[in-house]
């Protein structure tokens, strides 16, 4: 509290709880101490905890739940359907501190459906990966991709816990998409999936699957299936109505 002297009392306060919540000292779903507590602790007015406090609710930080007191909101991150190839970014948009965990990373041979997904003969190499993502130390969403080794050459030199498929594939390997093919569903979780997010098995999830295309030929170069915490997600779409041809009955 001693730095940013000339920021409004307000603010100092506003941050410094703000600190508390994204460093993980306050945990999602625990109980604030009242206005008044803080207004004696902190030694300024009641007034001006209620700003601060107002402000990190606004900001989705805090919610007041009615009779009970104000909590610590979990970190729902709001996905805009054409950016959801970033998760990262879609999370630091929204203030929130992330961190990654490469949980597997190994080679496999090609399926007979994961073939015909990615345009290729069965048995050829791909790289397994699975990646989980943290919204304010919570796990939220496990990203699972499966990369064709001769369309990654050398995927494994690189930092997967800290760039994202589109960023690799965009900055690293200088492929620009050209398009990307993806549908979501509501799931629950099953037994690896559940013990991967830390959550039980039937837990609701939306699953995220996910083909993008790029390169000279327009081919597949990535398959990918998302599973995304339900409680923790939810998903914007934007639809421009002149788009929308009209429909003649």
């Amino acid at each position: 509290m001693s730095e940013g002297i000339s920021k409004p009392l307000y603010n100092r306060i506003r941050e410094y709880i703000a600190e508390l919540i994204l460093k993980g000292k306050l945990a999602p779903d625990t109980k604030i101490q009242s206005e008044r507590d803080f207004s004696e602790e902190m030694g300024v007015s009641r007034m001006t905890v209620r700003r601060a406090i107002t402000e990190l609710v606004n900001e989705g930080l805090l919610e007041r739940r009615h009779g009970s007191g104000t909590y610590v909101a979990k970190p729902k991150v709001t996905y805009e359907s054409r950016e959801m190839v970033n998760y990262i970014q879609a999370m630091q948009a929204c203030n929130i501190a992330t961190a990654s965990q490469l949980l597997e990373f190994d080679e496999m041979v090609a399926s007979l459906r994961l073939a015909e997904l990615l345009g290729i003969e069965i048995g050829n190499p791909l790289y397994r990966v699975s990646v989980l993502r943290f919204a304010n130390r919570i796990p939220v969403v496990l990203e699972r991709g499966f990369f064709p080794c001769a369309r990654w050459p050398k995927l494994e030199e690189w930092d997967l816990e800290k760039t994202s498929t589109y960023d690799l594939l965009t900055s690293v390997y200088q492929i620009k998409p050209s398009q990307i093919s993806q549908t979501v569903e509501a799931v629950v979780a099953a037994d690896t999936v559940a013990q991967q997010l830390r959550v039980e098995e039937g837990f609701p999830l939306l699953m995220l699957s996910r083909i993008i295309y790029g390169g000279e030929n327009n081919q597949p170069i990535v398959f990918s299936q998302d599973f995304l915490r339900g409680d923790y997600a939810r998903i914007h779409t934007d639809i421009k109505l002149q788009e929308i041809a009209p429909q003649i009955g």
